[in-house]
């Protein structure tokens, strides 16, 4: 008898195989163990869950939908014993799934299964909710009405109620994901299972995190975190540091920030779970960038390329693209930066990723301003904050926001850049995002020299540049300096513009902005010139 025993994810399944049957486990899973003795079966298993391998998606989710996966072969190979569905139906669905991935024919038997057993009212909710798993990775709408239909004839069905949550997310139905992972916690306090709880804390974090409720989202990161720690629960705790990590990088904690994402990528690596690991590099790699080591930030993002890459996830692919651009943006290599943004939008495209989109969006955006193309830039930015405003994203609004203003002041239109300007630093301050907020101090001072308000141009420079040097965030320094420089010539105190462009070269060449050193570089030669 031959026998093998497979394991993954620190046993989060285990499958134990001989020459008549294999018999499958989920950890956690109070239902048994399944047992499939069909070998096409056991194929068709093989098949789904290779593809579910290179899906990033939460080790919860993968549990979650590994298990379904795991009943709809299982439900299929019996109805095929026991003749409730023709064999030659069910092995030609089987063989679909194993040659090319096809789920129609398998979805269309339990279609089957839902109509036979219209009378049995939990059961057909089961079915109703392995059809909509079938197609969870590739469709929505369909999907969504599944899950909602099993939650409808079975309101107890906590997968059911996670999976229509995470639908409603990823089509930007912000409320109806909340309301779902709400009603997924009240069933597991109910059922007393801590495991579902700090699930649903942790879904309900990401919500928030969205709707820009930054507070709140940290204190749902750091429920589910106290339950994943107290239950020795590594998968969870991992997530849980990774994602309190976005909230201190988006308030511009970033020591803290980096401090939780080593955090997580330690576990990440006992584990081997690589997509989470990529993951994990380019969030370093948002840091890195922000700290103005743009070569370990695009070093970071190259590490997280090659793994997902290699995993062929699409959607970690995007996000690298998109970050890779962005390092290209900073140096001046715009042809580069434009095609790996535009890559990145593709990708985005294809999976219906709206906060990809929206995000790219801005960024083709900026790089059109850049070269001068104003019209087209205004155009990305709209689309980006249509988006944005769809999905209730405030930080991306904000974003949107600033960079339409830009294009407004570019074009002269200064009281229209102001009112812009301060849209976004209201929804920043709301936030407490410190690096957006520094920003947009420094475009509203740029309006006010251009108004020929000196003093008051100062005044937002100079507090644009306290929070930048708070932050440690180079770029941002070497601008500030820059325009109080270029302020200083206005006024006529040359000895304090040199000494302002000084330093804004020094942070320029430590940074590797080329276009910048030029300008500088260009700037200072001719004051030296004026000063002779």
């Amino acid at each position: 008898m031959i026998a093998s025993l497979f394991k993954k994810l620190s046993g989060v399944f285990q499958t134990a195989s001989t020459d008549s049957s294999t018999v499958i486990q989920i950890a956690g899973d109070n239902s048994g163990d399944i047992v499939v003795n069909d070998p096409i079966a056991k194929k068709a298993f093989d098949a789904l869950k290779a593809e579910l391998d290179k899906k990033h998606i939460e080790i919860s989710e993968y549990k979650q939908q590994l298990q379904t996966y795991l009943e709809i072969i299982s439900n299929l190979s019996q109805s095929k014993q026991n003749n409730e569905l023709p064999a030659k139906d069910v092995d030609a669905a089987l063989q679909a799934i194993i040659d090319s991935g096809d789920v129609d024919k398998a979805r269309a038997l339990l279609s089957q299964l839902i109509n036979d057993n219209e009378d049995i009212i939990l059961k057909q909710a089961e079915y109703y909710y392995q059809r909509g798993s079938l197609t969870y990775l590739h469709e929505s709408k369909q999907t969504l009405k599944d899950f909602v239909r099993a939650t409808q004839l079975n309101p107890e069905h906590i997968r059911a109620w996670t999976m229509a949550g995470h639908i409603y997310a990823r089509i930007g139905e912000l409320d109806g994901a909340l309301q779902a992972y709400q009603h997924v916690l009240s069933l597991a306090e109910k059922a007393g299972d801590n495991e579902w709880k700090a699930g649903s804390f942790g879904n309900m974090g990401i919500i928030y995190k969205t709707k820009g409720e930054l507070d709140k989202a940290l204190e749902f990161y750091q429920k589910g975190l106290e339950i994943h720690e107290l239950l020795g629960h590594k998968e969870g705790m991992a997530s849980d540091y990774g994602n309190i990590g976005n909230i201190h990088r988006i308030t511009g904690e970033l020591d803290k920030a980096l401090e939780y994402y080593k955090k997580s990528l330690h576990i990440e690596k006992d584990l081997g779970r690589k997509e989470v690991i990529a993951m994990n590099y380019g969030n370093m790699g948002i840091i890195y960038k922000t700290q103005g080591e743009l070569g370990k930030a695009l070093e970071y993002y190259q590490k997280s390329l090659e793994i997902d890459e290699s995993l062929g996830h699409k959607e970690g692919i995007a996000s690298s693209y998109g970050n890779i651009g962005d390092i290209y943006r900073i140096i001046g290599e715009l042809d580069k930066a434009l095609e790996y943004c535009q890559k990145s939008l593709e990708i985005d495209e294809f999976l219906g990723r709206k906060e990809g989109m929206a995000n790219q969006y801005g960024n083709i955006g900026n790089i059109y301003r850049i070269i001068g193309d104003l019209d087209r830039a205004f155009e990305y930015y709209q689309k980006g904050l249509e988006i944005d405003e769809s999905l209730g994203r405030r930080e991306g609004i904000a974003n949107q926001y600033g960079n339409m203003g830009i294009v407004y002041q570019t074009q002269g239109e200064l009281d229209k850049a102001r009112e812009y300007y301060q849209k976004s630093i209201e929804i920043n301050e709301s936030l407490g995002n410190k690096e957006n907020i520094a920003t947009q101090y420094c475009n509203l001072g740029i309006v006010y020299k251009h108004k020929g308000q000196l003093d008051k141009a100062l005044e937002y420079f100079q507090k644009g540049l306290e929070i930048h040097e708070c932050l440690g965030h180079k770029e941002g320094m070497a601008s500030q300096h820059g325009n109080i420089g270029n302020l200083y010539v206005q006024k006529g105190d040359l000895n304090q513009a040199k000494a302002h462009w000084e330093n804004a070269l020094v942070l320029f060449e430590q940074v590797g902005a080329k276009p910048q050193i030029e300008q500088v570089s260009s700037l200072l030669a001719e004051l030296e010139r004026a000063q002779e």
